[in-house]
């Protein structure tokens, strides 16, 4: 298969075990509340990181479409990530994008850290919003292409 891989010029992933174990993707659980509107006019939220890493966090969020399409309940999304985390050495910025659903109050987000611990690791994001607040989960996980 690696020999069928490499001719078709295929990436396959490492095997996902260490030592024999299974690898463990980092997660973080968190929550945030409203902040404002940042000078770039993005919606802001600030609040906690636990698991993985424990710190803060800053979500600044803004919908791609115009603001005409500010009425529809499903937007499409970019956000930034900004991990303050203890020890310093586990702090990140990252990247997302995807959805959030305002009529379920949902979101999936995904991108890749661009700076900081795991720098270029892919971020998965899943969220509930609690009276316009997010909350929920970051997976991040390592990039697994044979190099």
């Amino acid at each position: 298969m690696p020999f069928l891989a490499a001719l078709l010029g295929l990436v396959l992933p490492r095997q996902a075990v260490r030592n024999g174990q299974p690898r463990q993707i980092p997660q973080l659980a968190f929550s945030s509340e409203f902040a404002g509107v940042d000078q770039d006019g993005n919606c802001k939220w600030e609040g906690r990181v636990e698991g993985a890493v424990a710190g803060r966090v800053t979500i600044a969020l803004h919908q791609v479409e115009s603001p005409l399409e500010a009425s529809n309940p499903v937007w499409h999304v970019r956000s930034r990530w900004k991990v303050a985390a203890a020890p310093r050495a586990r702090s990140f910025e990252a990247e997302l994008e995807g959805m959030v659903d305002w009529k379920t109050g949902s979101s999936q987000l995904s991108g890749t850290i661009t700076s900081g611990w795991m720098k270029g690791a892919w971020v998965q994001e899943e969220a509930r919003f609690v009276n316009g607040d997010p909350r929920g989960v970051l997976r991040i996980i390592p990039s697994l292409a044979v190099r």
